[in-house]
């Protein structure tokens, strides 16, 4: 779900994208560096030790690795924080939006668009998809609970 004037329009067209999105009721605010922290920052051993042996798996295709993700934020506003890099296989951007307060509503989101460069960049993400949408499901999922827990 894209938002009407979100970041990530620009970035358009790719070959692929997902979004997961939670309306939350009756929370207190939710800042878009909230999201990143809790997604990014906070994130189980599990997930850092599948980073870590993605980067060793993918070294030698020249995939860029070990980069933090405060080092690849390309873009951000007061809703909305794109984090996203360009290799020689593929470019993949992140949107994490969070929405003003409406009506003691607020919508939240992660959203991945990823664009290949080439066959290997398809070949890539297609090894790599299923984990994709797990992890990132997870990980928004656990943010948006431990978001509640703490307000």
């Amino acid at each position: 779900m894209i938002q009407e004037n979100s970041l990530i329009k620009k970035y358009l067209p790719v070959n692929y994208e997902d979004c997961f999105s939670q309306t939350m009721v009756n929370k207190p605010y939710m800042s878009v560096k909230d999201l990143f922290n809790l997604i990014f920052r906070q994130y189980p051993q599990w997930v850092l030790w599948l980073l870590k042996l993605r980067d060793i798996i993918v070294k030698p295709f020249g995939l860029k690795t070990n980069k933090s993700f405060e080092d690849i934020i390309v873009e951000q506003n007061n809703n909305e924080i794109i984090i996203g890099t360009n290799d020689k296989h593929l470019t993949f951007h992140v949107s994490l939006f969070c929405s003003n307060l409406s009506d003691n509503k607020q919508i939240i989101s992660i959203s991945t668009f990823v664009k290949y460069e080439n066959i290997l960049g398809r070949i890539y993400f297609a090894a790599i998809w299923l984990f994709h949408r797990i992890i990132i499901a997870y990980l928004f999922k656990r943010a948006i609970i431990k978001w509640s827990k703490q307000s």
